[in-house]
């Protein structure tokens, strides 16, 4: 019985030793200082902008190493500490068990019944302490696994995709051969791609696109030798050039794309209601459960909406009837013999990117990279597959057409491997139309396109630049390079200039109207103010609205890029937001849609509640909302 006793007192002994070390590791973790995970994605930017630097690629290597072995570091110890301290436990109990049944039991009271009490409540003190001293290192070793510090974010995001680590993108570019993706009878343009200033950019091959709402015409000639760029300090004394939506005919009243018609969030001449309660059904005129999973957004032509679900076995796309909310059709797309499904974050899915129509067609992506296109009435008309496409999360940008053609923006891999590239496909046939090498890596932004001028510009935004196409052509028009890290952010536009902003890098305004490399001729500024990683911006008279994932919003004056207000929502927002009668509608992903005034100060009107996730962005129709829950789409509307 005294060995047994001794045992249990050194587990107990052992056990706050633990105790002691666990607590000093979690004090160590929660004191890394996070401001280290900004300096290193700052870095990787700058090594975006110098491949070549081979000090500055071996001083991100070492810092990325560094960042995720002491995370790991505090991480494995927790877990270690957290199986010793269960051991601890199971002998402490195992020898007091030992210690209990070897007390002799007589059935008359004993002269040393009080010491008996005695050690009885020592013993229950022993075990009081043990229980306090084990949810001690479990809330210690909770409080390493639980950090949600920008350090602890990035080393799982490079623990769960190390392919994305600079420490091993060397040695995954030097063991990857595999070429851009092709299309049947057009090779992709042989050019290289050249850094920003190097010389010539990669050309495109092919023909041309049509303007809005015609059909293919010949490649037309030389447009003309663009403006000449003036100096930065002067850009915002000349007059500044007319930029404006491009759209087709049908599409100002309609929602025929991601973030509607000019894909910037702008609901033009629409009178939405403030004031709905989805659990107790007032003002939703109807809701219809969606068969498969999505995270792309509603689009609307007509009395049709049109989205897709997709699985890892199964893939479609619905239609549903905007008055009544039935499901009018359902078609499925099938998978292309041995094209693997990859696998993807919780956050993707396997069809984030939002659909595209024109009025006669309807085309849908998902994110093994394959395309497919439906007439109205739900009929393939023709697929092509690009995948697999190497993008650590998922392919997630969304479809744009532009007059005749279907424009793909296929970013992946590495800037400097050449296999990012832009597209466009005739929506008639799917056949190739043109296509251009692309010198930046994954992105997970949706193009626009805009008329600077009174000419088209395809306006197009991955790490660590934004580039202008011709998108006739394919033709590059100007490049600038404002941005970095991870880029999911959509461009908008405002009077006079392109606007851009990603987390890990800058906000900028762009004057659209120059062409080659503008990086130090044609931005007029750029800011660091409320950065957002997944929702887009949206421009209201000259000023820009920057919402985080985390409910942050920062107002930026476009003309300075000074912030005209800030406020918190102190919610978790993944949809962009929409502009629609000088208000501003920005749904959280609880389903609770924040209402505020489009002006010079925070102000918020009504905020109402869905009851459904929602993390796509709402279409909005005449005086109707289409919002799509998790489980569910909803159509908004006064009754």
């Amino acid at each position: 019985m005294a060995a047994a006793q001794r045992t249990a007192r050194v587990a107990v002994v052992f056990a706050g030793i633990v105790l002691a070390l666990m607590v000093a590791n979690a004090v160590a973790s929660r004191s890394e200082d996070p401001a280290k995970a900004t300096r290193l994605i700052e870095l990787q930017h700058q090594l975006t902008l110098h491949p070549g630097d081979e000090a500055l690629r071996a001083r991100v290597r070492n810092e990325d190493k560094r960042v995720r072995q002491d995370y790991l570091r505090h991480r494995d110890f927790a877990l270690r500490g957290a199986w010793l301290m269960l051991a601890a436990t199971v002998v402490y109990l195992l020898a007091s068990e030992v210690v209990r049944r070897r007390q002799p039991q007589l059935p008359a009271p004993r002269p040393d019944a009080a010491t008996r009490a005695r050690m009885a409540a020592e013993a229950t003190f022993r075990s009081v302490v043990t229980v306090g001293g084990i949810l001690a290192g479990t809330l210690a070793t909770l409080s390493v696994l639980a950090r949600h510090d920008s350090l602890a974010e990035y080393a799982r995001a490079a623990d769960r995709s190390p392919a994305r680590t600079v420490a091993s993108a060397q040695s995954a570019r030097d063991a990857s051969n595999a070429p851009a993706p092709t299309a049947p009878g057009l090779p992709i343009a042989s050019a290289s791609p050249q850094a920003a200033g190097s010389g010539s950019v990669a050309q495109p091959e092919g023909g041309t696109l049509s303007g809005p709402g015609t059909l293919l015409v010949p490649m037309p000639t030389d447009r003309g030798a663009p403006p000449k760029p003036a100096a930065a300090p002067e850009l915002a004394k000349k007059p500044a050039p007319t930029v404006s939506a491009s759209l087709a005919p049908g599409w100002a009243e309609n929602w025929p794309r991601f973030r509607g018609p000019e894909g910037t969030g702008v609901a033009l001449n629409r009178k939405p209601p403030i004031k709905w309660d989805g659990a107790k059904g007032e003002n939703v005129l109807w809701k219809t459960a969606i068969p498969l999973p999505g995270w792309n957004s509603p689009i609307v032509w007509g009395n049709r909406i049109f989205l897709s679900g997709a699985t890892a076995e199964s893939r479609e796309v619905y239609a549903v009837n905007l008055d009544t909310g039935a499901i009018v059709w359902r078609t499925a797309i099938p998978l292309p013999a041995g094209v693997p499904v990859p696998k993807v974050q919780a956050d993707t899915g396997y069809a984030p990117s939002t659909l595209a129509t024109d009025g006669a067609r309807i085309c849908a992506m998902f994110v093994t990279g394959d395309v497919a296109c439906l007439d109205m009435n739900g009929k393939l008309l023709w697929t092509r597959s690009f995948g697999p496409l190497e993008n650590p999360y998922g392919h997630a940008t969304s479809l744009v057409i532009f007059g005749s053609g279907l424009i793909l923006q296929l970013d992946q891999g590495h800037g400097d491997d050449a296999k990012s590239v832009l597209m466009a496909l005739d929506l008639v046939s799917g056949k190739t139309v043109w296509q251009i090498k692309r010198d930046v890596g994954a992105s997970w932004s949706t193009p626009i396109v805009i008329t600077v001028n009174g000419s088209e510009q395809l306006i197009t935004t991955a790490s660590p630049r934004v580039i202008a196409y011709d998108p006739h052509n394919g033709k590059e028009i100007w490049r600038a390079d404002v941005l970095g890290g991870e880029v999911a952010i959509s461009p908008v536009f405002g009077p006079g200039y392109v606007l851009v902003a990603n987390q890990g890098s800058n906000s900028a305004a762009i004057r659209p109207d120059s062409a080659g490399d503008v990086t130090k001729t044609a931005v007029l500024w750029t800011g660091g103010d409320g950065l957002p990683d997944i929702a887009s911006p949206v421009v209201f008279g000259n000023r820009m609205l920057l919402v985080m994932t985390e409910g942050w919003l920062t107002c930026v004056d476009i003309t300075t890029g000074k912030p005209a207000w800030d406020a918190d929502i102190a919610t978790t927002v993944r949809s962009s937001p929409v502009l629609a009668d000088g208000r501003i509608y920005l749904t959280a992903s609880d389903g609770v849609t924040h209402i505020m005034e489009a002006g010079n100060a925070f102000k918020l009107l009504a905020k109402c509640p869905l009851g459904e996730e929602v993390n796509a962005s709402p279409a909005f129709v005449g005086s109707r909302i289409i919002i799509r829950g998790k489980q569910h789409l909803y159509c908004i509307g006064a009754k």
